[in-house]
This record gives C-alpha cells, sequence and structure tokens, in this order.
C-alpha cells in the first residue's frame, strides 16, 4: 500500500509540474502573449516593448516540423542575442494540440504548425502575425533566417500606437 501511495504522489507531482507550462491567453483581448516554460524565475516586472517568437507544433512532430523549429529558434537566437539578454525578444515553442493550449491556439487561428510572431506592449498583445512562409523556406536556411529576423525587427521597431493600428487593421479585413 505505501508503494501505491507513493506512486499517486509521483503522479500528481508530475501533473502539476506539467500544468505549469504556457498559460491560456487569447491575443484578440489585448492580454498578454504566452508565458514561456517555466524554466526560470519569473519577471517581477512587465516589459515595456517585447517581441514574442511562438511556434505552435503538433504533440507528435515530423522532421520537417522539428526543423522548422529550430531554424526558427536558431534565427532568434543568433540575430537578437542584446535583445534575448535584455527581455525584448524571447522565443519559444507550444503543443497547440494539448488542451491546456487550446485557448491559446484559438487566438492565434493555429489549425497546423505555424510560426507567430507577437508584438507586446506593457504586458499585452498589441498586434501578431504568423509567418507561413517558413514552410516554403525550409530547404534555404539563409533565406529563412531573413525571414523571421525580418519580422523579428519589423516589430521591434514598431511603435505601440503602430501596432494597434496594424492589429486594427487586421480584424477590419477579417470581415
Amino acid at each position: 500500500m505505501p508503494t501505491s501511495l507513493l506512486l499517486a504522489f509521483l503522479l500528481a507531482l508530475g501533473s502539476a509540474v506539467a500544468t505549469d507550462a504556457p498559460t491560456d491567453t487569447t491575443p484578440a483581448d489585448n492580454e498578454p502573449a504566452a508565458e514561456e516554460p517555466n524554466t526560470e524565475e519569473p519577471a517581477t516586472e512587465v516589459a515595456e516593448h517585447e517581441v514574442v517568437a511562438i511556434y505552435f507544433h503538433r504533440t507528435q512532430r515530423c522532421p520537417t516540423c522539428k526543423r522548422i523549429g529550430s531554424l526558427a529558434e536558431g534565427a532568434v537566437d543568433q540575430n537578437f542575442a542584446k535583445e534575448i539578454a535584455t527581455g525584448a525578444v524571447r522565443f519559444q515553442y507550444v503543443d497547440f494540440q494539448d488542451k491546456k493550449n487550446a485557448k491559446l491556439a484559438k487566438g492565434y487561428h493555429i489549425t497546423s504548425p505555424t510560426l507567430v510572431l507577437v508584438n507586446v506592449h506593457q504586458g499585452k498583445t498589441a498586434c501578431w502575425t504568423a509567418m507561413p512562409k517558413v514552410w516554403q523556406l525550409i530547404g534555404k536556411p539563409a533565406e529563412f533566417e531573413q525571414y523571421v529576423s525580418d519580422g523579428v525587427t519589423r516589430y521591434l521597431k514598431q511603435s505601440q500606437e503602430d501596432a494597434e493600428q496594424e492589429y486594427q487593421k487586421s480584424l477590419e479585413s477579417e470581415k
């Protein structure tokens, strides 16, 4: 009996740790972008401006999906080391098939593996964009890196007002 209690405790502990992953957030409500997996102490301060590159993937990932994630993360890491160090840029993976990420995936209209760039001002999503060309550029690493880098750079330079206007225009174009 003590063994079964220990096993139950370990399973419960594993579930608690596993659920401490990305927060469910709907970008349409201008809430914060998804939080990165809990690998460090959480920031005590909300960044004034942040660009988050999120690679939404399936639970079971094919080699191409893994490569897209790796190339996207590499593009961000290699081109934005200073910005990552200051908290202005970050990269994260989110399993969009995991039920705990359903609201987040729905908010970004995720139905298949997708790289999304999120422009965050004052802790709120100001605008975001999917990066569909990553699929076309998978065999062209230099062009892939440039495509991702250009998107992140554009958002880093974008003011909160411009980001909010871009978001409003995207809502109008969906109608």
